[in-house]
């Protein structure tokens, strides 16, 4: 280990290293199945389709091009329109179908990200890993607890590599609050908070798409396992709003704040977990998920970094706080506290601050500023210029285990652990009760 004084030289004057965003991730993460294929040279490019060009489909597609090597291949989705946009935004040469398995029969595809809606990520990557293609499936990867288990063994089957896309979890931020966690800095952690409000526009009322019909989408594909009913373009488009499809609040937002961490404290799971909420703004039908949750989630005590409660809100009706979309929280312990951003950590401790600890962060590289000191007791943390974010560091340490057989951060089984308190938040909204939890067994506890 270099000492303090060489350590925050070389911080202040280093320049980002492109692959020190992945030295501590192959640390962390689980190494791939021994009987893994790996479908691409070192030298050759990785050839990905995706599945489902949504929002978020469009945006993973987008950041995983920027990643030295990846070139798009296929395009799925079940609406016309999003295939047209696909050739105009990505080239006339792109593959592109309204079903999903014309994707994953293609042979010089390597890798699908799968983008779709909750219920279908499991049965497609289960498909998508018996054709041999490695898997980036949107959180959660399941939508009932019960699809858990066949998941993890069809990975297991496959020897694929499988990352779940929950962005920011291998951010600078997450990486740092890691190290720092493990340093003692704040002492044993006893409380994480983590509030979503309401993004912009969400207050609009729906409109579908003037060309949005039986025609131009695929309605019956689009229902799969979910009730028969008739076409209904508000179930297409705003799909997060129904329990048919997702489970709302828990499942789009919850689970990326469970999945750091999970990733920062090393967690598996909570032994109990506890959610209350209401529509108590969309009264018109228009949503059967809540727009207002807070779940509570208490983790016991592992590897001796201090047994914990999670506080987790979310507001659809609170247009103002504007803490929407960062994904920002608030790590307590008994000597300090840690914000936890993507590219930016903020410490303070209830005691002068021993800048020696700071050291841990040398595993990082040099993608930290210096640290800048408010007080005796406060530092505040940036990430360089330049850096590419949360995201890109995601993609880049799925690709690059692709290419050469290392570590993920957030595998088959770290996915299932991490959408499974989600989920079981949701459950103990319906039921109006807590539900306690075996983490190990993937099980509720009587």
């Amino acid at each position: 280990m270099q000492n303090r004084r060489e350590f925050l030289k070389k911080m202040a004057i280093g320049t980002v290293a492109l692959n020190s965003a992945t030295s501590l991730l192959h640390a962390a993460g689980s190494k791939p199945a021994k009987n893994v294929k790996l479908s691409v040279s070192p030298n050759s490019f990785i050839n990905i389709g995706l599945i489902g060009k949504g929002g978020m489909g469009t945006s993973d597609t987008l950041t995983a091009l920027t990643v030295k090597g990846v070139k798009l291949v296929g395009v799925c989705d079940l609406y016309d329109k999003r295939l047209k946009d696909a050739k105009a935004q990505w080239g006339n040469e792109i593959f592109v179908t309204k079903d999903y398995r014309e994707i994953l029969l293609r042979k010089d595809i390597d890798a699908v990200i799968i983008a779709t809606p909750d219920h279908w990520h499991q049965p497609i990557a289960i498909e998508a890993m018996k054709a041999g293609k490695h898997i980036y499936c949107e959180k959660p990867v399941i939508h009932k607890l019960a699809e858990g288990k066949g998941l993890i063994e069809a990975q297991k089957k496959s020897g694929v590599l499988f990352q779940v896309g929950s962005q920011g979890m291998a951010s600078l931020g997450n990486r740092a609050a890691r190290l720092l966690i493990r340093q003692g800095i704040i002492g044993a952690v006893n409380f994480v908070d983590g509030q979503f409000t309401s993004a912009p526009g969400m207050l609009n009322a729906f409109t579908a798409p003037d060309d949005a019909s039986e025609e131009t989408i695929w309605w019956s594909r689009f229902l799969g396992n979910a009730p028969k009913i008739p076409f209904n373009p508000h179930h297409f488009f705003e799909w997060r709003n129904w329990k048919d499809y997702g489970t709302g609040i828990a499942g789009d937002l919850f689970v990326h704040v469970l999945s750091s961490i999970h990733y920062i404290m090393d967690a598996i799971g909570p032994e109990k977990v506890y959610t209350t909420g209401g529509i108590h703004h969309y009264t018109d039908g228009s949503r059967d998920t809540p727009d207002i949750m807070l779940g509570y989630f208490d983790y016991p005590d592992r590897n001796n970094t201090g047994a914990f409660t999670v506080q987790l809100g979310a507001n659809y009706v609170d247009g103002v706080s504007k803490k929407w979309g960062s994904m920002d929280f608030r790590i307590v312990g008994s000597k300090g506290s840690l914000d936890v951003g993507w590219d930016k950590i903020v410490l303070k401790t209830t005691g002068d601050v021993n800048t020696k600890d700071f050291e841990a962060l040398g595993e990082l590289g040099q993608e930290f500023d210096a640290p800048r000191k408010v007080s005796s007791r406060e530092y505040v943390f940036n990430a360089k210029k330049g850096y590419k974010g949360g995201h890109y560091d995601h993609h880049f340490n799925f690709f690059n285990g692709i290419r050469n057989n290392t570590p993920l951060t957030a595998d088959v089984l770290f996915a299932v652990r991490t959408a499974a308190p989600a989920l079981l938040s949701y459950e103990s909204y319906l039921r109006n009760e807590a539900i306690k939890w075996d983490a190990q067994k993937l099980k509720i506890r009587k």
